[in-house]
């Protein structure tokens, strides 16, 4: 192996912050350590997919299977905690109509955090070593121009694929998220920009914040038409106040993606 593969080198670096994080949330579980741990299996699974890609194979789907799983609960204990700040911020008046809904996302966290534990309790790190080993001995024969040079044609493809996500942005914003996330997490595998410039990379963490923050916006916005349907009644106060809340996110969402739409459309006449 080259000294320095970037690609390895990430990977055994987010495998360090994967490890340490491991050991935080079994001790508890904080929104930091979450956010970090799910970030880190989110950048694994990127540069997966780039070591799959980059030797003309296919990932086994199964490689991550348990570490996929892991992200998964832990995501759903995120985002009833994004979701119970995001709901403050959508209505900072009426307070106490509102506690209801809190109490019933907080009812649904503590049901989360108890999977959360089990999980981690029970995760076993083989697999995570079993895919280290086989991502170092498939790059080792790979310099750093071969890599920088494979991983910018592979960007040119995605461009591609996104390009067609833009033509039905609101359905399809998820996808085109989880292509740019992945652009970001290569691009900023080597060093100098040598994939894309300072300003484009600033321009795709800017479109994810976006995106992110529609995403964030939907999870709520299931919550809250999951509770008014199944907890309160037409012409309840609580009832009426919900629906107003639900507008103004989905008026939120509409600023956030037509932003990330502009953005998008104006990088991908760049890359």
């Amino acid at each position: 192996m080259p000294p320095g593969n970037p690609i390895v080198t990430h990977w055994n670096k987010e495998i360090e912050v994967f490890d340490e994080n491991l050991i935080l949330l079994r001790q508890q579980l904080t929104a930091d350590a979450i956010h970090n741990m799910r970030v880190t299996i989110k950048k694994l699974r990127s540069y997966l997919k780039l070591c799959g890609a980059l030797m003309k194979k296919e990932n086994d789907k199964n490689a991550l299977a348990t570490t996929k799983e892991l992200f998964s609960v832990l995501g759903k204990h995120r985002n009833l905690e994004t979701g119970k700040q995001l709901l403050l911020s959508l209505s900072h008046k009426n307070q106490q109509v509102l506690d209801p809904v809190l109490l019933y996302l907080q009812l649904l966290q503590d049901q989360a955090g108890k999977y959360c534990r089990e999980m981690l309790s029970q995760y076993e790190k083989k697999e995570l070593d079993q895919v280290t080993s086989q991502v170092e001995k498939e790059l080792k024969n790979l310099t750093d121009e071969e890599l920088a040079k494979n991983t910018r044609n592979l960007i040119t493809d995605s461009r591609r694929q996104i390009k067609q996500g833009l033509k039905h942005f609101r359905d399809k914003f998820h996808v085109v998220r989880k292509d740019l996330k992945n652009i970001f997490y290569w691009a900023k595998i080597f060093k100098d920009h040598v994939i894309l410039s300072k300003p484009e990379v600033k321009a795709i963490d800017k479109i994810l914040g976006y995106l992110g923050n529609m995403q964030d916006h939907e999870v709520i916005l299931a919550h809250l038409k999951n509770f008014r349907k199944t907890v309160v009644s037409k012409g309840n106060r609580g009832y009426d106040l919900i629906r107003r809340i639900e507008a103004k996110a989905k008026t939120r969402q509409s600023s956030f993606l037509e932003k990330a739409n502009q953005l998008t459309d104006q990088l991908l006449r760049k890359l």
